[in-house]
């Protein structure tokens, strides 16, 4: 699977719900199948923030990480029974190399009876989803499997990559200044999905982000949030609550707890 950013820069955003698994299944999945170990490679050190989180359950809590990629949240407390979960078969063979306990899932399907869980994170992840109709599908299930009075982390990409002035990890690393005709919104129409400029903040909330490997350019789709757009998707559920929302080095990130 060797792209190059100018053979997809004319995908389209989704329609319909074929639509947006066919986006997904060529821009998501066999992607990070095809780039696991060299992602992993870049995967190792646990946000902060994700830990103190953890840090709340009491000793043999039941957490599930959603999206787990490479495992480094499952041994972040040694007390705690974490288990995980990825649509990645490349990135869930590192886990299991690594002895964790992890299965195959998709966000939006999890084959886990419902109140199972004291906890859950989802790192990441949803902002791989292509419509708003599967995000909320798969922030549903996340509260689905959790117990009452269970609480979740949820964490996607920020469209704002710059908030009071800070700028983002992300953006610092720069390699070189961007002028606006080098980026993304020039190349595409509206419903086009352009390929993101790395390293460049975010002309668009839909878009291509590549991932360099060697002389190979693969492609993920990615939805990046906005402020409050997370929450307001959270909203729609009845039986949660919100605890905490807060800006993480270019992440939104809300944690939530289920009431009913």
């Amino acid at each position: 699977m060797n792209q190059s950013s100018s053979e997809h820069s004319s995908s389209t955003l989704p329609k319909t719900d074929s639509d947006a698994y066919r986006l997904e299944q060529e821009h998501v999945h066999k992607v990070y199948n095809e780039i696991a170990h060299k992602f992993s490679d870049s995967r190792y050190k646990p946000w902060p923030q994700v830990v103190e989180f953890l840090q709340t359950f009491p000793g043999a809590s039941y957490v599930l990480d959603i999206g787990c990629g490479n495992g480094k949240y499952l041994n972040v407390r040694k007390d705690l029974l974490m288990i995980g979960c990825d649509r990645s078969e490349g990135l869930l063979e590192i886990c299991r190399e690594r002895h964790y306990q992890v299965f195959l899932s998709d966000c939006m399907a999890i084959p886990v009876p419902e109140n199972t869980f004291d906890g859950v994170i989802c790192i990441a992840v949803i902002h791989h989803m292509s419509t708003d109709n599967r995000r909320l599908k798969a922030l549903k299930e996340i509260v689905r499997i959790m117990k009452v009075n269970g609480q979740a982390l949820v964490t996607v990409w920020a469209k704002e990559q710059e908030i009071n002035e800070k700028k983002s990890t992300y953006i610092r690393k720069s390699v070189k200044s961007m002028t606006s005709s080098e980026n993304e919104s020039s190349i595409a129409t509206d419903n086009e999905l352009a390929v993101h400029t790395p390293r460049t903040k975010f002309q668009r909330s839909d878009c291509l982000v590549p991932w360099i490997k060697l002389t190979a350019t693969y492609l993920r789709y990615c939805h990046v949030f906005v402020q409050n757009e997370l929450d307001n998707l959270l909203k729609q559920l009845s039986n949660i609550e919100i605890l905490k929302s807060y800006n993480d080095d270019g992440n939104w990130c809300t944690i939530f707890r289920k009431t009913a």
